[in-house]
């Protein structure tokens, strides 16, 4: 009888173990949700700081942005025409994520990681001279990045639920 007992908690063990193996080894094979966040951050640093050209670097050739209250825009040099409307705004607005509705999925081929989907809410301020002024908008966002020559871009964005929202809202 006990070494029944004991040949049933192996068997368990064992079939815990191995069902939860590949699920290990693959999120322990690169650090890449710190990757996706660092990247995901430099970008949104840049585009509320930077002139747009330095966005080209997180964005993939044939990026496509959808936005539920602006339509789509299909490809770099059409998105940058739109970003570079932000470069001579004395009063540029700012982007915040929402931390805690900020989510980083990975997106899989077999037992590789090639993607990421980054979603959450994000607020949208005003601003005068480089300070914020008052919270305009919130919205939620998805992001699919992609793992391009060892880096991470934003392929596709998708922007929508836009509400006019003030400070005192929750």
């Amino acid at each position: 009888m006990r070494k029944s007992i004991k040949s049933f908690v192996t068997a368990i063990y064992l079939v815990t173990f191995a069902a939860m193996s590949p699920v290990m080894a693959t999120d322990q094979n690169t650090d890449w949700e710190a990757q996706v966040r660092k990247a995901d951050d430099a970008y949104w640093h840049d585009f509320n700081f930077s002139h747009s050209t330095a966005l080209k670097a997180y964005l993939t050739s044939d990026v496509e942005f959808y936005h539920d209250l602006g339509g789509s825009i299909i490809g770099y040099e059409a998105l940058a025409k739109v970003n570079a409307g932000m470069d001579d705004a004395k009063n540029r607005g700012r982007r915040m994520v929402v931390p805690e509705t900020l989510r980083i999925l990975p997106m899989r081929k077999g037992k590789d990681i090639y993607g990421a989907l980054v979603m959450g809410e994000h607020d949208f301020f005003s601003t005068e001279s480089g300070k914020v002024v008052k919270r305009t908008l919130r919205a939620s966002f998805t992001h699919l990045m992609l793992l391009q020559d060892g880096a991470w871009k934003i392929a596709r964005i998708y922007s929508y639920e836009h509400k006019p929202v003030t400070d005192t809202d929750k």
